[in-house]
């Protein structure tokens, strides 16, 4: 059984359509076959709860908090501008041409 997360990321969030599941579960979706070809990081999941609503984040891996997971992330400043800064040039690499931002959002457990 799995429990509500919190997940911070840096990067780009893509919402998901109930189609592309496979293919991500897969590896096989072109967004996850470049982040692992440029070392980025990814998640995906329900973020809706029962109004299901999947998304993918593709990037720097701040922290999974939760009873499952880390109960905290401790992320200094240089070391924030440090990742930031790699995660522009391995998104850039990869690809993706959307702005990069501070993603943290709530997943419920349904």
């Amino acid at each position: 059984m799995s429990t509500d997360t919190c997940i911070a990321y840096f990067g780009i969030r893509f919402e998901i359509e109930v189609e592309e599941i496979e293919s991500i579960e897969l590896r096989s979706d072109p967004r996850v076959v470049s982040a692992r070809k440029s070392g980025l990081k990814y998640y995906w999941g329900n973020f809706g709860g029962l109004d299901e609503k999947n998304l993918l984040f593709v990037g720097y891996q701040i922290g999974i908090l939760g009873p499952e997971n880390l109960d905290h992330v401790i992320l200094s400043a240089t070391e924030a501008e440090a990742a930031f800064e790699a995660t522009r040039q391995k998104l850039k690499e990869g690809g993706f041409a959307d702005v990069p931002a501070i993603h943290i959002t709530w997943q419920p457990d349904v």
